[in-house]
């Protein structure tokens, strides 16, 4: 594909177009208040100026590898592998320093130490693994999204080449002209990965419905009234160009909706993170907010045998 070149493949289209209309002599009620060449002047590189302005898909990458990163540092070994695309994922040694931690506050006593040790110690590796599987989450709907943008520039491209392909075939008809999109079959919504996170040691039902791209995810949205492009061709200037705007608009509304999925999914995760905050996030400890005066007291740091 050549997204780089859209532009100019844009300047291109209105040259062949205005080159039909002109060299077939023909008359639409359409060119009558600026003529042939100012009516494609502004009707067709407009269409594709958005597109060319998408993001660029790579730069997705670097913030992905930095989670991925993320997810090696808050693998405890409880999960071996992310529960989205199943890549494996070592323990990483350093949290297991936590177990010593915890022999070394054995005889420390107080409300203080009872509290971290329940709030803190206790909950430490659900906490940990909570986090993990958050943060695949959060990498598969970049990844999903990244998907979405790398398949919206080969659709675009596609349609660009396709209508340019009609201006140098005379003889095609309307059913000539087949763009496929591939925006919605590169993103995957799925019920079948929804996870289970844990809690106090124990398996809470808290449903995590993921979004991310389909190869990861292992399914794809289901087709619907959008998956298919209207038929495009034509015989004149004028019906090729309203084809290929009219298959543009129809690209335009499957992004959105694309994007709308990765944006639904992300808000449910958004909410049930306000709603159990404290099954992600450690308790603040209660010795923070004591006064200096009280904090080696019995309801403070307490005593250490």
């Amino acid at each position: 594909m050549s997204f780089e070149e859209l532009m100019a493949h844009a300047s291109e289209i209105k040259f062949l177009a205005i080159k039909r209309a002109l060299d077939e002599h023909e008359t639409e009620p359409e060119y009558a208040r600026q003529g042939v060449d100012g009516y494609y002047q502004q009707a067709i590189e407009p269409l594709f100026k958005p597109f060319s302005r998408i993001p660029d898909p790579a730069g997705y990458q670097p913030t992905i590898d930095g989670l991925s990163a993320a997810m090696h540092d808050l693998s405890g070994g409880h999960i071996d592998q992310d529960p989205i695309d199943k890549n494996p994922y070592l323990a990483n040694p350093t949290l297991e320093k936590m177990h010593t931690a915890s022999d070394y506050l054995q005889d420390w006593s107080g409300q203080a130490a009872m509290l971290f040790k329940q709030k803190f110690l206790d909950p430490f590796p659900a906490i940990s693994a909570n986090q993990f599987i958050l943060t695949a989450i959060l990498k598969a709907a970049l990844e999903a999204h990244q998907a979405m943008w790398a398949k919206t520039r080969d659709d675009i491209d596609k349609i660009a080449h396709a209508t340019m392909d009609v201006f140098d075939n005379k003889c095609c008809d309307k059913n000539t002209w087949n763009v496929t999109f591939t925006v919605l079959s590169s993103i995957g919504a799925t019920a079948a990965a929804i996870l289970t996170v844990a809690t106090d040691g124990a398996a809470a039902p808290l449903l995590l419905s993921v979004v991310g791209a389909a190869a990861q995810v292992g399914a794809t949205l289901p087709p619907d009234s959008l998956s298919d492009p209207p038929k495009g061709g034509g015989e004149t200037a004028l019906q090729i160009i309203n084809s290929m705007k009219a298959t543009i608009d129809q690209l335009t509304l499957v992004v959105q909706k694309a994007e709308a999925v990765i944006a639904e999914k992300i808000s449910a995760v958004t909410r049930l993170l306000g709603e159990h905050g404290s099954y992600f996030v450690s308790a603040r400890p209660a010795v923070a907010s004591i006064p200096d005066g009280e904090i080696t007291g019995s309801v403070g740091l307490g005593d250490s045998n």
